[in-house]
C-alpha cells in the first residue's frame, strides 16, 4: 500500500468510529495489506481523533499473553 491508501483507510476508520457503523475487514478489500500497514493505517485514525475531536493519549495497551513477554516484563499473575 501508498501512503495515500493508508491515509484513506484510517479516515474511513475513523469515520465509521464516528458514525457508529460497522465495516468489512480492511482484510478482505485490501489484498495486499501487510502488519505495517495496520500500524500506519491506525497510527492515522488516532491521529485524527487528536486531532479533530481533541482526545488525549494517555497510556499505551501492550499484550502480555506470551512467558516470554512476561517474564522480560517482570508480570507473575
Amino acid at each position: 500500500m501508498d501512503e495515500q491508501q493508508r491515509a484513506a483507510a484510517g479516515e474511513e476508520l475513523y469515520r465509521a468510529l464516528r458514525e457508529c457503523r460497522t465495516l468489512d475487514p480492511l482484510t478482505e478489500r485490501m489484498a495486499d495489506i501487510s502488519i505495517e500497514d495496520a500500524y500506519h493505517i491506525s497510527q492515522r485514525m488516532v491521529s485524527l481523533r487528536v486531532e479533530r475531536d481533541g482526545e488525549q493519549i494517555v497510556g499505551k495497551k501492550i499484550g502480555v499473553t506470551s512467558k516470554p513477554v512476561q517474564d522480560m516484563l517482570g508480570v507473575f499473575q
